[in-house]
């Protein structure tokens, strides 16, 4: 077990006030604080189980689990050397948290199930090693990867979907298809038919892993192809709306200056 001493609670944007990586492999050991701690609170199951207590219940946490408690919110969880069993653990504070955490939709209950993963592992003790050194710099480092955490953890809790994982992965290969495909006016239907989903389900899945519905997304590739074309080519405003798949001039121009506050025109002569 290594572990790393507390620093006063910081007023800052987003500070690392604690963090480790502990293993419970020689003693019984949990916390119990009844009006909780004063910053927020992740604890990452790598291996093994921790036993949580949630309204007088306690519950098996196994690994592949965060636990996430709020300021002030009762804490009291066990492990056992049984089980031998890996945990990490960071306590942050700063004045973006209540925000990011909402966001990142991380505050409506304690328990967030999201499978093992080495990715998260890593970082953890990317975290943990930069917390230790305190070198120039390091709170700089420690705000990119407790945010790389809270996303991650975020990204993977949004994929559970019905009590089955739908994978990060396979929207990251639909995107993929929509930057490489955006001139052909490829359906929403298509695409939900290459993850086994009726459109409305895609459309709902798609929004909640991505951040914006499909539609918006593959219009945001035909923007981001147009301001290439814009800059990178001779190409008239009517053979390029042509080229990424408008077959109406006057809605694409209508269109790139909703997305860009530029008209096509506009925004070729100012770049």
């Amino acid at each position: 077990m290594y572990y790393l001493s507390s620093e006063a609670i910081s007023p800052s944007y987003l500070a690392i006030n604690n963090c480790a990586c502990e293993k419970w492999y020689d003693i019984d050991s949990g916390s119990f604080r009844p009006n909780g701690r004063v910053d927020y609170h992740i604890l990452y199951v790598a291996e093994g189980r921790c036993y949580i207590t949630l309204d007088d219940k306690e519950e098996i946490v196994n690994s592949g689990s965060v636990i996430v408690y709020l300021p002030y919110q009762k804490q009291q969880y066990q492990f056992y050397k049984k089980d031998k069993s890996i945990s990490y653990y960071i306590h942050f504070s700063g004045n973006v948290c209540e925000q990011l955490m909402k966001d990142l939709e991380l505050t409506d209950k304690n328990i967030y199930y999201i499978g093992k993963s080495m990715t998260l592992e890593k970082l953890f003790d990317y975290l943990v090693e930069e917390f230790q050194l305190k070198q120039k710099y390091s709170k700089y480092r420690l705000q990119g990867l407790l945010l790389e955490i809270l996303t991650l953890i975020a990204k993977k809790n949004s994929s559970i979907i019905n009590g089955g994982p739908i994978t990060n992965e396979k929207f990251n290969e639909i995107c993929r298809e929509m930057h490489k495909n955006y001139s052909k006016n490829i359906s929403i239907k298509e695409y939900a038919n290459m993850c086994n989903l009726s459109e409305s389900r895609f459309s709902h899945v798609f929004t909640n892993i991505i951040g914006t519905s499909p539609k918006q997304y593959l219009l945001i590739c035909k923007i981001d192809a147009a301001k290439e074309l814009l800059i990178d080519s001779d190409l008239s405003i009517l053979q390029i709306s042509e080229n990424i798949g408008f077959a109406d001039q006057n809605y694409f121009s209508r269109i790139f200056k909703k997305y860009t506050g530029l008209s096509p025109s506009e925004y070729r002569k100012q770049f």
